[in-house]
């Protein structure tokens, strides 16, 4: 008795600490799984929902695919990365891997998701200080990602280097910022990378000051003027 209740206490504990890994991919593409094991590999077997996908026993049993997996899988019994071809729906659930006659702690559950939409950068006025003539002013960077997974986002002030960041960032009509002509965002996700094109710096007066969804560049000055000196309609 004590030894089936150790056993259960045993089962427990190790689907408690199971990691489960969203895996990332786009309809009719690949899927890579990699496990996080370093060791040797003498034998490994991967299963979805309980079936076998792929098995392979040093020189007993000979690489094998399963059922829709076969024909478009490839195993590297080297490293254990898994890749399957043409992922569709019926591909997601969970995949569990067992590797040297142990299962692993991680598993891993595909998520279909789509490309990033084509980014653009949207420029919001938030404030200006009328005693000081300080402006603030919200750049965003727009785009519909509800069907896009995890998205991190890049800034881009001209030519420059691209600096993660969020979603939205602010800027102030500092010295610094004045030097900047455009700034560019960029959308990430685990299957695509796009990039927004310039959009040029409100407060730059070189530029024009410029901006997606504005009559032009004085009508800018003419609206952060306005706002600077509080209201002077």
């Amino acid at each position: 008795m004590a030894a089936m209740l150790l056993m259960v206490f045993l089962v427990i504990l190790s689907h408690a600490d199971a990691e489960k890994i969203p895996s990332y991919f786009k309809f009719g593409e690949t899927l890579t799984l990699q496990p996080a094991f370093s060791e040797k590999i003498t034998s490994i077997v991967y299963k979805f929902g309980g079936n076998l996908v792929a098995e392979w026993v040093g020189n007993e049993v000979p690489l094998t695919y399963y059922s829709t997996f076969d024909g478009r899988t490839t195993l590297n019994t080297t490293t254990g990365e898994l890749k399957i071809d043409n992922m569709g729906k019926d591909d997601t659930g969970e995949f569990v891997v067992e590797i040297n006659n142990v299962v692993q702690s991680q598993t891993f559950e595909p998520v279909e998701i789509k490309d990033v939409p084509d980014p653009s950068v949207k420029v919001r006025p938030l404030i200006c200080d009328s005693s000081s003539y300080n402006c603030t002013v919200q750049l965003l960077c727009d785009g519909d990602i509800k069907e896009s997974g995890p998205v991190t986002f890049s800034w881009r002030k001209d030519e420059g280097a691209w600096k993660e960041s969020e979603q939205v960032m602010n800027i102030t009509n500092d010295e610094e910022t004045k030097k900047v002509e455009t700034f560019s965002c960029r959308m990430k996700n685990p299957v695509s990378e796009k990039d927004s094109e310039p959009e040029q710096n409100p407060f730059n007066k070189s530029s024009g000051g410029t901006s997606g969804g504005t009559s032009g560049g004085a009508g800018w000055v003419f609206f952060l003027l306005a706002l600077s000196f509080g209201n002077i309609f």
